[in-house]
C-alpha cells in the first residue's frame, strides 16, 4: 500500500468497533417504545448511515432522545472500543512520518473521549467533529477542502480512511484517495481509490508489520 503523509480517519466503524453498541442502544430504544428491532438488521442499516436505520425503526425525534442516552453512557453494552488493529497501525504509519486527522459525523465529545480514553488522541495533529461550525455533513468535501486549504495539505499526499461509501464519495469530491475499509465486504460498489478489508493493509510491506 502507497504511504501517505496525512490520512484523515472516520471513527466509528473504522477507528472504532462502535456500531454494535450504537445499535444496541437504538433498539433498546425502540423495544422501550414498543417498536421490535433486529440488532444485526440495525447495524447493517447504520452502515449507510444513522438516519437509514433510524428511518427504518420510525423513531420520532423525542423517542431518539433516550437513544442519546443510551449511546452516550460507556457502560451502556457492549462497550465501545478500538478495533484490535487501530492503535499499532496508528503509531506505525507515524513512526513512518505519516500525520493523522479525524473527520467523523459523532460528537467531539464521545470522539475525542474514546481516542484520549485508549491513549490515540496524542497521535492525531487536529479533529473534525460536528461542534465544529460551518461544515456541511458527508459526503460534502466542505471539511477536508478546508483542512488541505487551511494546514497546506497537497491532495496528491492525502488519504481519507472509512467505512461507509459516503467517506469515499467526500474523498473523491475534495480530490483526495479513498481507502474504503470494507471488514465484512458488504459495501457492492465504490468509488474507492483501494478496498482493504483490515487496517494493517494500509501499512507498506515489510517483514515488521506483518504481525499486525
Amino acid at each position: 500500500m502507497k504511504l501517505y503523509r496525512h490520512y484523515i480517519w472516520d471513527f466509528d466503524g473504522t477507528l472504532f468497533d462502535s456500531y454494535p453498541h450504537s445499535a444496541a442502544a437504538l433498539c433498546a430504544a425502540a423495544v422501550h417504545f414498543g417498536i421490535p428491532a433486529d440488532p444485526e438488521a440495525v447495524a447493517r442499516q447504520m452502515r449507510v448511515s444513522l438516519a437509514d436505520a433510524v428511518r427504518a425503526l420510525g423513531l420520532t425525534d423525542a423517542q431518539l432522545a433516550l437513544f442519546r442516552a443510551y449511546h452516550g453512557d460507556p457502560d451502556f453494552p457492549p462497550p465501545i472500543v478500538p478495533f484490535p488493529e487501530a492503535g499499532p497501525v496508528l503509531r506505525a504509519l507515524s513512526g513512518l512520518g505519516a500525520r493523522h486527522w479525524l473527520y467523523t459525523h459523532s460528537r467531539r465529545k464521545m470522539s475525542v473521549a474514546y481516542l484520549e480514553r485508549f491513549g490515540l488522541a496524542k497521535l492525531f495533529d487536529g479533529f473534525m467533529t460536528p461542534d465544529d461550525p460551518g461544515f456541511a455533513r458527508k459526503p460534502s468535501p466542505d471539511a477536508l477542502l478546508y483542512l488541505l486549504r487551511e494546514r497546506r495539505i497537497p491532495a496528491r499526499e492525502a488519504a481519507m480512511v472509512g467505512d461507509r461509501e459516503l467517506d469515499m464519495r467526500c474523498a473523491l469530491a475534495a480530490g483526495v484517495d479513498g481507502l474504503l475499509l470494507d471488514l465484512d465486504r458488504l459495501v457492492a460498489e465504490t468509488c474507492a481509490t483501494a478496498r482493504i478489508d483490515r487496517l494493517s493493509q494500509l501499512l507498506p510491506e515489510s517483514p515488521d508489520h506483518k504481525n499486525l
